[in-house]
């Protein structure tokens, strides 16, 4: 039998920060102060747990050198792309279940907007 990691690298925070470019440091810091103060509600517990995720996910994607250059690519619509929906072809049920189960929060959208901000070059 082998040894089994201590934790589950897509929960800790320091090797997160660790494994990301110097420049998506601050806005990871910053998202994860924010969704720490967020998981103090009984309710929002999940968030911190949702935003380790999502980082440790860009972690890896922004460990690609060629990150930043397909990034741009994107943002100008430049090369192939695969729509959402043929990605995912029942997207739309899931999201329509997901609309339909959640509560309304009055400021998920709020952080989500600026989430994406950050995410889509808020940093140079």
């Amino acid at each position: 039998m082998s040894a089994q990691p201590v934790h589950d690298p897509r929960y800790d925070p320091r090797g997160i920060l660790q494994a990301l470019p110097e420049k998506w440091r601050p806005v990871f810091l910053a998202q994860y102060h924010e969704a720490w103060e967020a998981a103090r509600e009984p309710g929002e517990y999940h968030r911190l747990p949702e935003l380790l995720n999502l980082w440790w996910l860009n972690s890896i994607a922004f460990a690609d050198p060629a990150y930043d250059q397909r990034a741009e690519d994107a943002a100008r619509g430049v090369g192939e792309f695969v729509a959402l929906d043929e990605a995912v072809p029942d997207w739309q049920e899931r999201l329509a279940r997901v609309r339909r189960t959640s509560r309304p929060d009055p400021l998920s959208r709020q952080r989500r907007s600026s989430a994406d901000l950050d995410l889509r070059g808020g940093v140079g």
